[in-house]
């Protein structure tokens, strides 16, 4: 007889596998227990997470509870009170219905869950160890459900690698309350990590109230409500004036019949709603919520839910984009601030940013010799890496005089040499000698035809057509202004007269914590005032006071899910360019006559001017003979 090859895996194996679609990270088995929370009508959810989840997530709700039969049952595989039939899969009304959740959970876990209806006199703990139930009895508790999962993949140590930092997973989970309280405004969220209040979400009485609880008063007062009714389908939320935008997407949250789902249709339709009003690459802050019969919409088509497929995904296009399109046309009615004719630089993501414009300077240190290398020890590097990336930044010798730097925003600063002590550091390596490049022109003294697109200089010269992409031409006279400070001695700090509260998301505030000695490196003095607050003390000087509390901003708003991670010889390179990408003027920006002749100075002084630092070309020319070939003379 052959030797069978097929065979039916064990439960057990069955249930990690299911694990592995469905509990991604702590995060990912965080939202499936808050889920079956909101599905027994809880109407006030406290969650205790440690080690970012690893270690622990509690999940306590004031719902319908269980009897003892039904406990037991629900750690079973496709166990579930959601669906009777495959017919209840064409129109699902509850956040849960797979039934693999709490399986899958206690599979890779120690579960203990103590559950009570309020008709019963007695609550019933069950506990499991990687999914065997080993014990259950009644217990004294309030009606209502908690279950608590410690030590998460312990039984899958191959899964605990592809953990990340406990700051990084917890900033994870915060996000996951983030959205669903977001999303169930009527219900009230404690998120508590470490034993430290994260987020305490009193019961809101609309998604304005609870976007204000979630990301302050001021991000709440510059949204605009909408509602709208398409197609079968209702659209409504809150979405940012087009004056605001953010590096990132961070800050767009969709949700189809109050599921917090990533869809590319409402992306896209979000995104081509903002068309032409936002600059390029920026984001706006928006909370998209569909409303439509479950039969148009399939949310079985991932296994963590996070994705749906719509019936007819262009009819949901067009009631979205419509919606926010017809909102954006009039501003003014919900007290944004009236349409101005040049788009003013975004506001910081963060509480407390300004959102003044960067302006060009350049204002050399009188810097300690051994700066770069404590900052360099600061950012994680040893001793001899510090000792190294100080002596690469040393200047050579040079008693030249600098120029008076104008501003970008007008009006001119006093010339480096009134700086006691202050030296002119060439850009070059030491003892390289540069020969000027003919084919680059001298960019100011071009006559200035006008400003294209907001955020193009049309330049004329003797030989044809100039195009500057103002970005890039500021983006490398701010790098090179940085760097060579650093050759100095390290980035000058201009010190604040007052100090600046930046308040941070308590989703963003671990990572943000763990990358202070980064942010220091690049010339952000800055103290922890709290868990979610930071005390601005100073900035990079060639941003100026205001310009660096909104330049901070943006970098803590850019910041991956990972923080800053840039360790090793070209860390400081890397930072440098993301500060001076940040912190240079947009497409998007109409510019004053001096801003221009500013920057065009500034330019000309610059090396390397002909490409920015991430390689992206400053000007493109069209010479005179070919306009003219183009029209035929």
């Amino acid at each position: 007889m052959a030797e069978r090859l097929i065979h039916i895996l064990p439960e057990q194996v069955a249930s990690q596998i299911a694990a592995g679609e469905v509990v991604e990270r702590p995060a990912s088995a965080l939202k499936e227990l808050v889920e079956n929370s909101l599905d027994a009508g809880a109407k006030a959810i406290t969650v205790e997470i440690e080690r970012g989840g690893a270690g622990l997530i509690a999940v306590g709700d004031d719902g319908c509870g269980m009897s003892r039969e039904d406990a037991i049952l629900a750690l079973r595989r496709h166990a579930t009170s959601k669906i009777r039939d495959a017919a209840d899969l064409f129109a699902i009304r509850t956040m849960g219905f797979r039934g693999e959740a709490l399986a899958s959970i206690a599979s890779v876990a120690r579960l203990k869950m103590v559950t009570r209806r309020a008709a019963d006199l007695a609550a019933v703990e069950v506990v499991a160890d990687g999914g065997e139930v080993s014990l259950t009895r009644e217990c004294a508790a309030a009606p209502g459900t908690r279950i608590e999962v410690r030590e998460l993949f312990f039984n899958t140590p191959a899964r605990l690698k592809f953990l990340k930092t406990v700051a990084t997973e917890q900033g994870a989970a915060a996000e996951v309350i983030a959205r669903l309280g977001l999303a169930h405004w009527r219900a009230a969220f404690k998120l508590i990590a470490e034993s430290r209040v994260v987020y305490e979400l009193a019961r809101a009485a609309s998604v304005l109230e609870r976007m204000r609880q979630l990301f302050g008063a001021k991000v709440a007062a510059r949204m605009l409500p909408f509602d709208s009714q398409r197609a079968g389908a209702r659209v409504f939320g809150l979405a940012s004036i087009s004056q605001d935008s953010y590096p990132s997407s961070r800050m767009v949250f969709t949700f189809v019949n109050r599921r917090a789902v990533r869809d590319r249709v409402l992306q896209r339709a979000v995104a081509q709603a903002y068309d032409t009003l936002i600059p390029r690459g920026r984001y706006p802050a928006a909370a998209v919520f569909v409303e439509m019969r479950p039969e148009e919409v399939d949310v079985n088509v991932h296994p963590m839910k996070t994705e749906v497929r719509f019936r007819n995904s262009g009819a949901v296009f067009e009631a979205v984009y419509h919606a926010l399109r017809e909102r954006l046309a009039d501003q003014t009615a919900a007290g944004a601030p009236p349409a101005v004719a040049q788009r003013p630089e975004p506001s910081g993501a963060l509480l407390g940013a300004s959102a003044a414009a960067p302006a060009l300077r350049l204002v050399p240190d009188a810097a300690a010799p051994a700066r770069a290398e404590q900052r360099a020890l600061g950012l994680g590097w040893g001793p001899g890496k510090a000792a190294e990336a100080a002596a690469l930044y040393q200047p050579a010798a040079d008693n030249s005089a600098a120029a008076p730097a104008p501003a970008i925003n007008g009006g001119a600063h006093p010339a480096p040499a009134a700086v006691p002590g202050a030296q002119a550091v060439p850009l070059g390596h030491p003892g390289e000698n540069r020969v000027p490049d003919k084919r680059i022109p001298m960019y100011s003294r071009l006559r200035v035809v006008g400003q294209l697109f907001a955020g193009y200089l049309a330049l004329e010269g003797d030989d044809g057509l100039i195009l500057v992409d103002q970005h890039a031409a500021h983006e490398r006279v701010t790098f090179e202004k940085l760097r060579a400070e650093l050759r100095a001695g390290g980035i000058r700090v201009q010190t604040m007269l007052t100090p600046v509260p930046i308040e941070l998301s308590p989703a963003r505030a671990p990572q943000v914590h763990q990358a202070l000695s980064e942010f220091r490196a690049m010339g952000f003095e800055l103290e922890p005032f709290g868990p979610t607050t930071l005390l601005l003390k100073g900035a990079p000087a060639v941003f100026g006071a205001d310009g660096g509390a909104r330049l901070l901003a943006e970098m803590i708003d850019a910041m991956g899910e990972d923080g800053m991670r840039t360790r090793g010889g070209a860390a400081f390179e890397e930072l440098l360019k993301q500060l001076a990408c940040h912190g240079s003027v947009r497409v998007g920006r109409v510019l004053k006559e001096p801003e221009i002749a500013a920057l065009l100075e500034e330019l000309d002084r610059t090396e390397f001017k002909s490409n920015c630092p991430h390689g992206r070309p400053v000007h493109i020319q069209w010479g005179r003979g070919l306009i003219e070939r183009m029209f035929r003379r």
